[in-house]
């Protein structure tokens, strides 16, 4: 059943997917919803679709440039949209299959027979053994399903192979003849090999020469009661479908609820009937009993007695058993429950202790760098305070010898302004004081000035000055 039933969804898919891209658009899908409602009513799937039943946007759309380029075959316009939107009776729907039929309205010229066919001689042969090993079931065709792997083996795209393979279907029947797989394959191989992109409608050289000078269904042409009717209709027949699906769940539930109610009513039904069955042979033993000791009436009557009250007692320590186990049940849980959270506690306290670990780590790391720092601070504090010590030692020098400039300059200035008639003489003396650290004393300017006597004070020079600090402080 499940076999037959996958059998025909596939089947419906196939005739449904028209222009085989292995997608359904909102047309084709409204074809599938109606076959799987007239599979659904018990009639069989078509083998293949019936005119009736192909949507005015997959009839051939290029029938118009077609007919252009054959002298003597008129164009027809393109259908109107407001025939989609026909809404027929459920009655004239479900007989698409029989009543509605395409009416041819132009034929070729029978004159085309004499026309060459594009597909090259040279290519045909090839063409045909592929064909023949294709076809499987030797049925003259080949579906969509059958050559997909051919013609993705080319590289073009789904949309390019959907396009070649319903220029080749010419009767758009969703299969393809011998000449028709030979078209579609001379039009993928100029697309690969050429470049050459198939034309939006099958010139008169490129039509099979089988089917040259047959009708050709006109898209516009009318189709009466069985006119495919559009989206409308089959939205309501699918929104049916969709209910009936609902209530059949409900009912599917009901039974399954009613079926659990009879299963628990036959355990119950069994358990009662062997209780019975044992209560039953009980009382075939003990009439048995009464039957072969007719005469020990009382004495098996205290033993009943004794077997009733020995039973009760097994009952009442069935039950307090039973409350045992409860209780014991109810310790295991909670201990089982204790046990989980002990579990995860201590999953914490890993987790805790390797984070701590970590930081140990990282600690011991950075005090271990700490360590090492903290010697090199100590090497530049003892190598700074060496300097600092020295630096105080040449300080305390520098100070030493400002004093002694002070004081030499306190008593050079107090030589400089001595009373007038006071002569120079102390200012050589000083002089001579410096002479033994300074390898020659004064320069010549300031000796010059130890021979001049004057009764009014006389200034040191500004130069003399500065030399005398200077050398002071080199010491």
């Amino acid at each position: 059943m499940a076999s037959s039933c996958l059998s025909s969804c596939c089947q419906v898919w196939d005739l449904s997917d028209i222009d085989k891209d292995g997608h359904l658009d909102r047309d084709e899908f409204a074809v599938a919803m109606h076959l799987v409602y007239r599979a659904l009513e018990k009639e069989p799937v078509p083998t293949l679709l019936p005119s009736s039943l192909v949507p005015p946007s997959k009839r051939k759309k290029s029938l118009g440039s077609v007919a252009s380029s054959v002298p003597g075959l008129p164009a027809s316009p393109p259908p109107p949209k407001d025939s989609l939107r026909s809404t027929p009776s459920h009655g004239s729907m479900n007989s698409l299959n029989s009543t509605g039929s395409l009416s041819p309205k132009h034929t070729l010229k029978s004159g085309q027979h004499s026309l060459s066919w594009v597909v090259p001689v040279s290519d045909r042969g090839r063409y045909d053994d592929i064909f023949l090993k294709t076809d499987a079931d030797l049925d003259g065709f080949v579906s969509g399903h059958e050559v997909k792997d051919i013609f993705m083996q080319s590289g073009l795209s789904q949309n390019m192979l959907a396009h070649i393979w319903a220029l080749s279907d010419t009767r758009q029947i969703g299969k393809l003849t011998r000449e028709q797989f030979a078209l579609a394959m001379y039009l993928i191989q100029q697309k690969v090999s050429k470049g050459i992109d198939p034309p939006q409608a099958l010139s008169a050289d490129m039509m099979p020469p089988s089917e040259r000078g047959t009708p050709v269904p006109d898209s516009s042409s009318s189709v009466g009661s069985g006119e495919f009717t559009g989206i409308k209709e089959l939205d309501d027949i699918s929104q049916e479908i969709a209910q009936l699906q609902r209530e059949k769940y409900t009912l599917e539930q009901d039974i399954r609820e009613t079926e659990e109610a009879i299963r628990h009513k036959s355990a119950e039904v069994q358990e009662m009937q062997s209780d019975l069955d044992r209560e039953t042979a009980s009382l075939q033993e003990l009439e048995a009993q009464k039957q072969d000791a007719q005469d020990r009436l009382e004495e098996m009557d205290q033993q009943k007695h004794k077997l009733e009250d020995m039973l009760n007692e097994v009952r009442i320590k069935c039950q307090e058993e039973s409350q045992m186990i409860s209780s014991l049940q109810s310790q295991i849980h909670s201990q089982e429950t204790d046990l989980q959270s002990q579990e995860e506690e201590l999953t914490r306290a890993k987790a805790d202790l390797g984070r701590l670990q970590q930081e140990e780590n990282q600690l011991e790391q950075s005090l271990a760098a700490g360590k090492i720092q903290l010697e090199t601070i100590i090497k530049s504090l003892k190598a700074t305070q060496d300097e600092i010590n020295q630096a105080r030692s040449k300080l305390s020098q520098i100070q030493d010898s400002q004093q002694e400039v002070s004081k030499s300059i306190e008593q050079y200035n107090s030589t400089l302004n001595g009373t007038h008639g006071g002569s120079m003489t102390n200012l050589a003396d000083m002089s001579e004081g410096f002479s033994d650290r300074e390898n020659g004393g004064f320069p010549p300017m300031v000796r010059a000035v130890q021979v001049r006597t004057s009764t009014e004070p006389l200034p040191l020079p500004t130069d003399v000055l500065d030399y005398i600090f200077q050398k002071h402080l080199q010491y």
